[in-house]
């Protein structure tokens, strides 16, 4: 990082656009729930069948010549009583499954969803997830997921050579360094997903069922990646601090906290410290597109100011120019709310473990 890199201006903006500009293409889902709900009904006896089996067994038991007591009179009421109150519920029953128009309105809540209403929930948050993926996860990144996640990703442009399909009785996802944890992953690993293999969940989509979380996996188990986890963010805040203490950054209260607090991944902080050993900077904001994740994943994203529009593009002229893990996956010039021109850059996910900063 202390070589000298090349600083003249370059007419094209930046690698804004990243891997976004790959095709979402949204794939249609079978709804096979409703059949296997009816023939599950055709298998119950109904109120009419059970109550008049209950009266026919109960007087064939005494024989017919015989003068029924007031207890059986009793009985027999309550039992004529019993099969009218099914006969009604099975009427109700006929009426709802049969003739949905007619049936009363139900509220427009999550409660009640309307027939296919979780499939097609399920099938938008599997899009959401495959698109973050493709976007903002390394294109070294193994990718471990059920059949369906895995043609999701493939939709949106994720390589089948990056995915692994998990398989039932799989014994662990090590193999992978992302699990897309989908509810079919969590029940095949169950709580050893979370306590073993991949602790560390860099971005969630949904929630109940439908939740979809991207894991981060441990290749050497919880216990060390915890460990490694702590080390990281003290070398981060010590990192923040050495930043801090240049001349030649300026920051905003925003900035300055976050960097005092560890939460700002180190390939920023590498990046930085080597851009204000050569011209002067304003860190304006840190930022991240990870939806849900943990408050262990550092920061991925800045906007970074400078004093002219020269400086700008000396800044995005150093950023292109860096390979290997300080490549950044996008950069460019924006404007901002207020109409000055700012670098913007962001890295992969997930990031390294135990690189230590400037």
């Amino acid at each position: 990082m202390g070589e000298e890199h090349g600083l003249t201006p370059i007419p094209r903006v930046g690698r804004l656009a990243g891997r976004a500009d790959r095709p979402l293409v949204r794939a249609d889902r079978a709804e096979g729930s409703a059949l296997v709900e009816r023939t599950e009904r055709q298998d119950e006896p109904g109120w009419l069948t059970v109550g008049a089996t209950t009266i026919r067994l109960w007087l064939e038991r005494h024989r017919a010549g015989r003068k029924p007591s007031r207890r059986r009179r009793i009985a027999v009421t309550a039992l004529a009583a019993l099969l009218a109150m099914g006969a009604g519920a099975g009427i109700t029953e006929a009426v709802t499954h049969q003739s949905p128009a007619v049936a009363a309105p139900q509220p427009d809540h999550p409660a009640n969803p309307a027939p296919g209403t979780s499939l097609r929930l399920a099938a938008q948050v599997r899009d959401q997830a495959a698109a973050w993926i493709a976007q903002q996860v390394s294109t070294d990144a193994t990718l471990e997921c059920d059949p369906t996640m895995c043609a999701a990703l493939q939709a949106a442009g994720v390589p089948a050579a990056r995915l692994l399909v998990v398989q039932p009785g799989s014994f662990d996802p090590l193999g992978a360094t992302v699990i897309v944890a989908t509810q079919v992953v969590r029940s095949e690993f169950g709580a050893r997903l979370a306590s073993v293999y991949a602790p560390l969940v860099i971005a969630s989509f949904g929630s109940g069922a439908s939740r979809i979380d991207i894991r981060a996996v441990a290749p050497e188990g919880s216990s060390v990646f915890e460990a490694q986890l702590a080390s990281d963010r003290a070398a981060r805040i010590e990192a923040g601090r050495q930043l801090l203490s240049n001349k030649n950054v300026q920051v905003t209260p925003v900035a300055r906290q976050e960097l005092l607090q560890g939460d700002v991944d180190p390939r920023l902080l590498v990046t930085l410290s080597a851009l204000a050993s050569k011209m002067s900077l304003r860190l304006i904001a840190f930022d991240d597109s990870s939806p849900g994740a943990s408050s262990d994943v550092p920061l991925r994203g800045a906007e970074i100011g400078a004093a002219e529009s020269a400086g700008l593009t000396a800044i995005l002229a150093f950023l292109e120019a860096q390979q290997t893990t300080y490549q950044p996956a996008q950069d460019g010039i924006i404007r901002l709310a207020g109409g000055k021109p700012a670098v913007t850059v962001r890295f992969d996910a997930p990031g390294p473990m135990g690189l230590s900063g400037p």
